[in-house]
C-alpha cells in the first residue's frame, strides 16, 4: 500500500514538473531547491538533538528529589500512625468510661427536658388560671398561644404521653376560654342583628353600631388566637364519620364557626325531625335556603369581617368563602343523614342528584365557591351513594332506550322535511340515544373524583354496546332487504354514533379521563408485577408518592415501556361500530351487484362479433337492448339508496359498487367475447354514454371509477393501423428477446406507448388479450 502511494506521488510530481521536453531545463534549479530544504531540515534536527538531553537531565533530577521527599513523608506517616495507635490503646479504658458517662448525661438531660416541659405546661396552665381569676383574658389568650406553639414544636416527637398531656391541656383551656369569649361575642352579634334573616317582626334600629363593631373586632381577634391546630381540631369538632372520608374537610375558623352556629341551629330546626319542611322529596327547600343565606350575608362579611382578617394577617382567608364552606358542610351532613332512606326511593334519590348538581353549579359559578374546596358532589362520590347513583342511571337509561326503539318513528329522521338539515339522515332513535349519553356526561362531568368519572364512563360504554347489539338484532331481522328503509336507517344510525364518538374522543374532558385511566392502569400493572426489576423500581416510586393525587403517576410513564396505552376512551366501541358500518355497506353493495348481475345474462351473451359496421351503426346507435334492464335496475337502486343514506355513506356505497361493476363488465362481458368493429363501437357507447353517466350526478369525473372498462373499450375501438403497431410493440415486449427487438428495430417502451393512447390501469398482458378479441386484426 505504501509502495503504491510513493509511486503515485512520484508520478504526480513528474506530471506536474515535466510536461514537455523543454521542462528538463528546470532540473538544476529543482535540485538546488531540494538541497537547500534538506540542509535546513538537518540543521533543525541538530538543534533539537542538542536541547533534548539537557531537558531530560533536568526532569530526572526533579523526579529523584520528589522520590526522596515521598520516602521521607512515608516514614513520617508510619511514625504518626504508630504514635496514634499507642495513644488510642492507652486511652481506650478512659474512652469507655467517658462514653458511659456521656450516655447517662444525655439520658438525664432528656429526663430533665421532659420534666421541664411538663413543668412549663403546668406553669402556663397556672398562668392562664391566674389570668382568668383576674379577668385578664388577653393575657390568658397569649399564654394559651404558648401551649399551641409548644404543641406544634413537639408534634413530631415520639413522646406520645407528653403530647397527649399537652393536647388534653390545650383542649381543656380552649373550651374554658372559648366559652368565656363566645358568650360575649354572640351577644355582640345578636345586637348587630346577626344572622340576617327575614322576619315579620320589625326590630328596633341599632343605635351604638360603631361601639358594637369595635367590641366585635376585639373579640374576633381573641377567638382567632384560640384557633386549635388542625390535627387537634379535627378530633375535637366531631365531624360525621362518613364526612371524614371526603378529602379536604377541615374545621372553620373559630369565630366564623360561632357565627355559623345560629344558622346551623335554624337549619336543624327546619330540615330535621318531624317538621313539614323536612321532606325527602323536596331537597330543593334546604338547598335554596342555604343559597339565600350565602347571598344575604355576603355584604356583612365583606364589610365587617374581612377587614379584621386582613388586619390579623389572615388575608389569604376569605370570610365569605369560609362561611359558605361551613354552610356547605351543613348541607353535606344533611345529605349523608338522608341517604339511607333515599336508597329505597329511586325517584327521590334521582331528584336529589338533579338538585345537588344544580346547587353545586350555582355555588361554583354564581357565588364563586372555589373548585378545590369540598362540595356536595363529594358526598355523592362516596361508595354507597355512587353505586346507587350508577344503578339508577343505568335503569333509567335502559328504560329510555326501550322507549326510543319502540317508538313508531324511531327509524325516521326528525328533519326529513327540511332538506338542508337532513344530509346526515339520522334516525330519531340514534339522535335520542346520543343525547341521552350527552346528558349523562353533563351530569358526571363536574364530579371531583376521577374514579367516579371512570365508573360513569364505563356505564356509557356499556350502554353503547347494548345499543349496538340492538342495532345488530334489527339488522339481522331485516337482512332479507339490505337496501330497505330499516337497513339504511340502521346504517345511518351506526355512522352517526361513530362520528359523534370520534368528536367526543378529541374533547379535553375525555382526553383527561384517558390519561387518568392509563395512569391508573399503569399503577395496577406495576403493583401486580413481581418478576421485573423495572416494576420494583416503579413500586418504590409509587409508595413514595402515595399521598399525592392519582394523576401524578404520569411522571412514571417513562419508566414502563411494555404497557400499551389506548388512543381514545371510545377506541374499542368505535371500532366495533366502524366494523358494523363496513359490513352493512358491503352487504348492500353485494345485494345491488347481485341484482344487476342477474339482469346481465343477455348482455353477456350478446352477438358482439356480428353487429353491423360502424358506418351503418352511426345513425341508429343507442343503448344495447340487452343492457336496458340491467342499467335500469342499477339506476333504480342508486336513486333509492341516495334517498335513504347520508351523503358520506352513499358515496362509500357507490364507490364500492363501481369497483365491482367495472371488474364484472371487464371480466365477464369483455374478456369472454370477441368483437368486430361494430361490436366494439356499441360496447364503447354503452359504457361511455350510458353506464358512466349514471354516476355523473354524484361526481364530476365518473369515468375515473370505470378505468378497466373505459380503457378496454379504447383498445377495442383503436384505429386499425395504430392497433397493429401497438400490438406489435406489446408482442415484442412480451415474447421476443432483446437481440430480436434490436434486429426488428422495434421501440420496446411499451409503457409510454400505452400511455400515448390513454391506457394507465391495464397490464400489458391484458392489453394483448384485448387485441386478440378484435376480429378485424390479423392474428400474425
Amino acid at each position: 500500500m505504501a509502495a503504491s502511494t510513493n509511486e503515485d506521488v512520484l508520478i504526480n510530481f513528474l506530471n506536474s514538473n515535466f510536461v514537455t521536453l523543454k521542462s528538463l531545463d528546470r532540473l538544476n534549479s529543482l535540485r538546488d531547491d531540494y538541497n537547500r530544504q534538506v540542509k535546513t531540515l538537518e540543521e533543525k534536527v541538530s538543534k533539537v538533538g542538542n536541547q533534548i538531553p539537557s531537558e531530560i537531565d533536568r526532569a530526572v533530577d526533579i523526579a529523584e528529589n520528589t522520590s526522596k521527599q515521598i520516602s521521607k513523608l512515608e516514614g513520617t506517616v508510619d511514625s504518626l500512625c504508630h504514635d496514634i495507635s499507642d495513644h488510642n490503646h492507652s486511652i481506650k479504658p478512659m474512652v469507655g468510661e467517658l462514653s458511659a458517662l456521656v450516655e447517662r448525661i444525655n439520658e438525664v438531660e432528656k429526663y430533665a427536658h421532659y420534666l421541664s416541659t411538663v413543668a412549663k405546661i403546668e406553669d402556663i396552665s397556672s398562668h392562664i388560671q391566674a389570668s382568668l381569676l383576674t379577668e385578664s383574658l388577653s393575657s390568658a389568650v397569649d399564654s394559651f398561644n404558648q401551649l399551641t406553639d409548644m404543641y406544634t414544636t413537639l408534634q413530631s416527637s415520639s413522646c406520645t404521653r407528653l403530647i397527649g398531656f399537652l393536647r388534653e391541656s390545650i383542649l381543656f383551656w380552649n373550651k374554658i376560654l372559648k366559652d368565656r369569649i363566645a358568650v360575649e361575642f354572640e351577644e355582640v352579634l345578636k345586637a348587630l342583628r346577626w344572622p340576617l334573616v327575614v322576619t315579620t317582626i320589625k326590630a328596633a334600629p341599632v343605635t351604638n353600631v360603631t361601639e358594637l363593631k369595635e367590641r366585635m373586632k376585639k373579640l374576633f381577634k381573641k377567638l382567632l388566637n384560640l384557633q386549635l391546630p388542625d390535627s387537634i381540631s379535627l378530633e375535637s369538632v366531631g365531624i360525621n364519620a362518613q364526612l371524614q372520608k371526603v378529602g379536604g374537610i377541615k374545621p372553620l375558623l373559630l369565630p366564623l364557626e360561632l357565627m355559623l352556629k345560629p344558622l346551623r341551629k335554624r337549619f336543624r330546626y327546619h330540615f330535621y325531625g318531624q317538621k313539614q319542611t323536612n321532606s325527602l322529596d323536596k331537597p330543593e327547600w334546604y338547598l335554596t335556603q342555604v343559597l339565600s343565606w350565602i347571598r344575604d350575608h355576603g355584604d356583612f362579611l365583606d364589610r365587617n369581617i374581612q377587614p379584621i382578617l386582613d388586619e390579623s394577617k389572615r388575608s389569604d382567608i376569605s370570610a365569605r368563602t369560609e362561611l359558605t364552606r361551613g354552610l356547605v358542610i351543613v348541607v353535606m351532613e344533611k345529605i349523608i343523614h338522608d341517604l339511607p332512606e333515599l336508597a329505597y326511593e329511586e325517584a327521590n334519590f334521582s331528584h336529589l342528584i338533579d338538585e345537588v348538581l344544580l346547587f353545586d353549579s350555582e355555588l361554583r359559578n354564581t357565588y364563586l365557591y372555589p373548585p378545590i374546596l369540598p362540595g356536595c358532589l363529594d358526598v355523592l362520590c362516596l361508595p354507597d351513594a355512587l353505586t346507587k347513583w350508577l344503578i339508577i342511571e343505568k335503569k333509567f337509561a335502559m328504560q329510555k332506550i326501550e322507549q326510543m326503539l319502540n317508538s313508531p318513528t324511531c327509524w325516521e329522521s326528525q328533519y326529513k322535511d327540511i332538506s338542508d338539515l337532513d344530509e346526515v339522515r339520522v334516525p330519531e332513535c340514534a339522535e335520542s340515544f346520543m343525547m341521552l349519553l350527552q346528558t349523562i356526561t353533563d351530569r358526571y362531568r363536574k364530579l371531583p373524583v376521577s374514579d367516579a368519572k371512570l365508573q360513569f364512563l364505563g356505564l356509557q360504554l356499556e350502554l353503547l354496546e347494548d345499543f349496538r347489539m340492538r342495532l345488530v338484532q334489527v339488522m339481522k331481522n331485516t337482512s332479507t332487504a339490505p337496501t330497505g328503509h330499516i337497513q339504511c336507517a340502521v346504517l345511518n344510525a351506526v355512522h352517526y354514533v361513530t362520528q359523534v364518538l370520534r368528536d367526543w374522543s378529541e374533547l379535553t374532558f375525555f382526553l383527561q379521563l384517558l390519561c387518568y385511566k392509563n395512569n391508573r392502569s399503569l399503577k395496577t400493572e406495576v403493583t401486580e408485577s413481581s418478576d421485573l426489576e423495572q416494576s420494583a423500581v416503579v413500586k418504590e416510586k409509587l409508595s413514595n408518592e402515595n399521598s399525592k393525587e392519582d394523576d401524578s403517576a404520569e411522571s412514571l410513564l417513562a419508566d414502563i415501556s411494555h404497557i400499551s396505552m389506548e388512543h381514545t376512551v371510545f377506541e374499542e366501541i368505535t371500532s366495533l361500530f366502524e366494523s358494523m358500518e363496513t359490513d352493512m355497506i358491503k352487504s348492500a353493495c353485494n345485494y345491488v351487484f347481485t341484482d344487476v348481475q342477474a339482469r346481465s345474462q343477455a348482455y353477456r351473451k350478446d352477438r358482439w362479433i356480428s353487429l353491423p359496421a360502424p358506418k351503418e351503426l352511426t345513425t341508429t346507435l343507442g343503448l344495447s337492448q340487452s343492457a336496458c334492464e340491467m342499467f335500469l335496475v342499477l339506476k333504480d337502486h342508486l336513486c333509492a339508496m341516495e334517498g335513504q343514506l347520508s351523503k358520506f355513506l352513499f358515496d362509500r356505497f357507490w364507490h364500492r359498487l363501481t369497483r365491482s361493476i367495472d371488474d364484472f363488465i371487464f371480466k365477464e362481458v369483455i374478456l369472454n367475447n370477441h368483437f368486430n368493429d361494430g361490436g366494439a363501437l356499441q360496447l364503447q357507447f354503452d359504457i361511455t354514454r350510458n353506464l358512466i353517466p349514471l354516476f355523473g350526478d354524484y361526481t364530476n369525473n365518473p369515468d375515473t371509477y370505470f378505468r378497466l372498462c373505459k380503457e378496454a373499450s379504447t383498445l377495442l375501438t383503436l384505429k386499425k393501423g395504430s392497433a397493429l403497431l401497438l400490438k406489435e410493440v406489446i408482442y415484442s415486449h412480451l415474447h421476443e428477446t432483446a437481440e430480436q427487438q434490436q434486429l426488428k428495430q422495434v421501440n420496446t417502451d411499451v409503457g409510454a406507448a400505452l400511455r400515448d393512447v390513454g391506457i394507465n390501469s391495464l397490464t400489458v398482458e391484458q392489453c394483448e388479450q384485448l387485441f386478440s378479441l378484435r376480429t378485424s386484426l390479423s392474428l400474425s
